[in-house]
């Protein structure tokens, strides 16, 4: 089976869905698509509940987790971004920072008015992980 090439600088509707048609660069859509992201169960033995470019997880430590890409990001100026709970919809209530491959989950954050920051600065398991990455892919 030959592989081919579609070009195109617009992607656009014909306005059935919602009565009005609407178009998008494309360049919005390449540039504005996650090129990573992985939901997974972060507590006991770790895994993958889905994905994109993650071909597989690791439990490196408690509350520290390494991705294995599929693909690689052309440099390092990329953006990555999470979310940790400990249970289903308790998105508030730990601290994520990462990058590409290592992601680490920090808290409890005390969640009162009067009071603000890590509670727990030790590193903990989640229930429920999940990592995005934006940038330019390899």
């Amino acid at each position: 089976m030959a592989n081919g090439t579609i070009a195109f600088d617009t992607l656009s509707t014909s306005g059935q869905i919602t009565g009005t048609a609407k178009s998008v660069d494309t360049d919005y859509v390449v540039n504005g698509s996650a090129k990573a992201w992985t939901h997974l169960n972060g507590s006991g033995t770790i895994a993958v509940q889905d994905s994109f470019n993650t071909s597989s997880a690791t439990d490196r430590d408690t509350g520290r987790y390494e991705f294995n890409r599929t693909n690689n990001m052309v440099n390092l100026l990329y953006v990555c971004s999470g979310s940790a709970a400990g249970s289903n919809g308790d998105g508030g209530s730990t601290f994520v920072t990462g990058n590409f491959f290592d992601f680490q989950v920090q808290g409890p954050y005390s969640t009162s008015a009067s009071s603000s920051g890590v509670a727990d600065a030790s590193f903990t398991d989640a229930a429920y992980v999940a990592n995005i990455v934006h940038g330019d892919l390899a």
